[in-house]
């Protein structure tokens, strides 16, 4: 009888019934950042002939396998190698003489207990280690053993608090979970933790937090709405010598921000915002995460949706895993050939998210179509008639997800970018380009479509696709034309978001991603996160609202940005018929450091406020009658992080010079 694998891209099949020995010494329980150790001891009850392949795979997210290193060794009754298997998480041990009823093999991972092997990742799903062996004809694994390992936290380290970003005249829920170092819920913690915040805020002075968590329902208002605003010629001033940036009075009685304080312990909240101007909320989150079982990255989906639900309190998440199933050196038994998602695999994505998804959170279906020139020229013999084609995140509602088309990218019917517009036109989704600056997956924006294209990640756990030679954060590899800036300049009309682009299932993690070893040092900075402003906390409120250009991102932090012309917002065109006086408003989750306002790629303002926040107006006496102009607003933190607000485009109508 032939065997069937576990799945299409696998290359092993399971046998849980088999006759052999197989002892697995390894903890249930293993701390993460600890001295861990596995032994897998294999012996025969059945004769293996000459030749035989036997695999030992190690939990995913440990300290990888490296022949040279020392860290594995291997011993058996019969001769046989140590072969690598072109993987992070596996090795190879075949057999130069048969193994007959009696004899052994024997594994062991980190035997001198002398490195700190266990990750710094506590999935919320097991880990394993397996075996597996495969005869010398076969061409697929027989998995014949394996041991589930529980991944947990630390010790909390600090704490995370979320608010609403904007206040809706009712009392509002406070959110505080206990991080340890490497940004995992410490479920351990479960003290009474001290709060203190703005004196425009009321709210309880301490919180009781069990498995990590509290959450005080409807304890947070603001004392008093002060509605009478500063004085728009008062908001022209600018820093002075030496002194600071004048405080409006409605940056301390509309905004407020809390903390969180236990022995050595401390966390900082984003601002809650009291601004009439919206009757909307801010909702956070990614949308680009990858995982272990649809693509490239480490953890698994369900380890991504409950971080990010559940640790750090994001509003939604979107897997954005490539379609195009690829070898993965984080997964075992990965087959090393392309294979596409089939419906199948889709629909169980789709039952991912349809678990996750409830009235506090939204788990967004969507995958990543990663065209390339090279898959067109080398894969398929096809002309491009692209520089560039690029990677590019696509989202679609959740109740409409069934029917939305699985578009190939190692296709002739869809590697390229024409034929993915042409295979969405009339389909309810957003297209998202991804590290637009780089290369080889960036922006060639002469083959966009702003038309299906009205937003675009700004920053991800790449770096900054900004602007070219701005030396923030700078991506691996950059051009020029492939900026944002060069795409506004050109005429296109975007909306900014932050985005991860997670290939360990913690999304949104609130640390450095040195915990990213499968793709150091490419994915070297902290993820981003999206803002949207939104009526509804739905898949397809948020997609239509992305769409609309409504959105802010920034590199991981809950910022308030705001930028106002007349009663125009952010992501909006509008026409002035006098020059603009451009308003705006942030709130850092730290000291800020500057504020600039740009116009068409350059600054043409800068403030420095002596706290968190700051508001402040300039007036565009330069933007001549028939010109027109884009404008955003870029906020830079003393703690490194920044955001972005989505641009508003404006047409000079007046008369005059």
């Amino acid at each position: 009888m032939s065997k069937i694998p576990k799945s299409p891209y696998f290359d092993y099949c399971e046998e849980p019934d088999t006759l052999d020995q197989i002892q697995f010494n390894v903890n249930s329980e293993v701390i993460i950042d600890s001295q861990a150790s596995i032994q897998i001891i294999f012996t025969a009850k059945k004769e293996y002939p000459r030749g035989t392949m036997f695999r030992f795979i190690i939990p995913y997210g440990w300290e990888p396998i490296d022949l040279k290193s020392g860290i594995i060794s291997i011993k058996s009754t019969v001769k046989g190698r140590i072969k690598s298997a072109k993987s992070q998480i596996m090795v190879l041990y075949q057999i130069n003489e048969p193994l007959e009823i009696g004899g052994s093999v024997e594994f062991n991972y980190n035997e001198s207990k002398e490195r700190f092997t266990s990750g710094d990742i506590a999935y919320i799903d097991p880990v394993y280690v397996a075996l597996d062996y495969k005869l010398l004809k076969e061409k697929l694994f027989t998995r014949i053993g394996t041991k589930q390992v529980k991944m947990v936290a630390g010790k909390a380290s600090f704490f995370l608090i979320k608010i609403p970003t904007i206040y809706q005249d009712k009392p509002a829920d406070i959110h505080i979970v206990a991080l340890d170092k490497n940004g995992n819920r410490d479920y351990g913690f479960n003290e009474s933790v001290r709060l203190k915040g703005d004196n425009c805020l009321n709210f309880p002075e301490y919180a009781q937090m069990e498995k990590g968590y509290a959450k005080l329902e409807q304890k947070l208002t603001f004392k008093k709405y002060m509605g009478e605003m500063t004085k728009v010629e008062t908001l022209m001033r600018e820093n002075l010598g030496f002194g600071d940036f004048p405080t409006a009075q409605e940056l301390l009685s509309n905004i407020g921000r809390l903390t969180v304080q236990f022995e050595g312990l401390y966390g900082e909240s984003n601002p809650i915002v009291w601004d009439k101007d919206f009757s909307t909320q801010v909702y956070w989150g990614d949308t680009h995460i990858h995982t272990r079982e649809f693509s490239d990255g480490i953890g698994t989906g369900r380890d991504g949706f409950n971080y990010a639900k559940n640790n750090i309190f994001h509003d939604f998440a979107a897997l954005g895993d490539h379609i195009n199933q690829r070898t993965n050196t984080w997964m075992e038994g990965r087959t090393m050939y392309p294979y596409s998602y089939t419906n199948e695999v889709w629909q169980e994505l789709i039952e991912l998210c349809k678990e996750f998804t409830d009235e506090s959170f939204v788990a967004i279906p969507g995958y990543e179509w990663s065209g390339r020139v090279l898959y067109a020229k080398a894969v398929l013999n096809l002309d491009c008639p692209y520089e560039l084609v690029s990677d590019k995140v696509v989202l679609f509602p959740l109740e409409f997800a069934e029917k939305a088309p699985l578009i190939d990218y190692i296709s002739k019917e869809g590697c390229f970018q024409h034929q993915l517009y042409n295979q969405l036109k009339g389909i309810e989704c957003a297209i998202i380009s991804h590290t637009t600056q780089s290369w080889p997956m960036g922006t060639s924006w002469n083959e966009v479509d702003n038309e299906f294209e009205k937003v675009v990640e700004i920053y991800s756990s790449h770096g900054s696709s900004e602007e070219f030679g701005g030396g923030y954060r700078t991506l691996m590899t950059n051009r020029k034309e492939g900026s944002v800036k060069y795409a506004l300049n050109n005429g296109f009309k975007l909306g900014f978001i932050g985005g991860g682009d997670d290939h360990y299932s913690h999304p949104g993690c609130p640390i450095k991603q040195d915990k990213m070893k499968n793709f150091a040092p490419t994915l070297r900075y902290r993820p981003g996160i999206a803002a949207i402003f939104s009526d509804k906390l739905t898949s397809r409120d948020l997609i239509k609202n992305l769409n609309n250009r409504n959105c802010y991102g920034t590199t991981g932090e809950r910022m308030w940005i705001k930028l106002k012309i007349n009663s125009t917002l952010m992501g909006q065109e509008t026409e002035v018929n006098e020059p603009p006086t451009i308003i705006i408003t942030v709130c850092g989750t730290g000291r800020v450091d500057n504020v600039e306002l740009i116009k068409n790629g350059e600054t043409v303002a800068i403030r420095t406020p002596a706290n968190d926040r700051i508001k402040f107006a300039f007036k565009d006496n330069d933007l001549k009658i028939g010109e027109e102009a884009y404008y955003y607003v870029r906020i830079t933190q003393f703690d490194g992080e920044r955001g972005w607000s989505s641009p508003i485009w404006v047409k000079a109508n007046y008369s005059g010079t």
